[in-house]
């Protein structure tokens, strides 16, 4: 028993290790692909006197064909973003979300609040205004790539921006400026990195199978 134990065991590491070298050798064929990944730093040649300014509000994506079919689309179409209100503030201001995804806007404050969205530079989705009452909550779905102004009518310092991206390949800079982008399929892509007092800025990048891509933006002017 212990010798046919054996003998099936080596059968069966023989099968795996030829299937593994059937992915190494013909992987680009059967569609495999090792991904690669992007890295660098969002920088600002001046800041607004905006005091709503925060350098980490800017959004970093990337666009260029087959993006949209990639690993990780579906799970976040499916993914619920919440834009809230709490002390008269939306929070996040900056929320990046995946084409078809929902995103639940609540109102968490004790006091009457409206949600009014404002069509971007692109203006591809349905704008709405509906007045939310405290501690309840609704969801709209975003259907095509967008820039999005939110603002409450009544409380006029209330401003939030929702960025409809066409794939999962995004990020928001960490404090000291720097992101990264992981599990890029190989190819020639935009990168494009964006923030409300500035508007946008982008760049060709080349990602290679198995490397990291060193890709740094600067913001130079801001918008008037």
């Amino acid at each position: 028993m212990t010798g046919i134990r054996y003998k099936t065991l080596g059968c069966l590491t023989a099968v795996l290790a030829g299937l593994l070298f059937l992915v190494a050798a013909r992987g680009p064929e059967l569609g495999f692909r090792q991904t690669g990944g992007i890295a660098g730093r969002i920088t600002y040649a001046m800041f607004p006197s905006d005091e709503s300014f925060e350098p980490t509000d800017a959004v970093v994506y990337l666009t260029g064909e087959g993006l949209a079919e990639a690993p990780g689309v579906a799970q976040a179409e499916r993914r619920v973003s919440l834009l809230d209100q709490i002390d008269y503030t939306f929070v996040p201001r900056v929320l990046p979300v995946v084409v078809g995804a929902e995103v639940r806007f609540r109102n968490g404050d004790s006091e009457l609040h409206n949600i009014h969205t404002f069509a971007g530079d692109r203006g591809a989705n349905r704008m709405f205004n509906r007045s939310q009452l405290p501690g309840l909550t609704f969801t709209e779905t975003f259907e095509r790539p967008d820039s999005i102004q939110v603002r409450c009518d009544l409380h006029s310092q209330m401003i939030a921006h929702i960025l409809v991206l066409p794939n999962v390949f995004h990020a928001m800079p960490a404090e000291d400026g720097s992101y990264s982008l992981a599990g890029v399929p190989p190819g020639t892509y935009e990168l494009t990195a964006w923030h409300e007092f500035f508007g946008r800025v982008t760049v060709p990048v080349e990602v290679a199978s198995g490397g990291i891509t060193r890709a740094d933006l600067t913001f130079s002017d801001p918008l008037e």
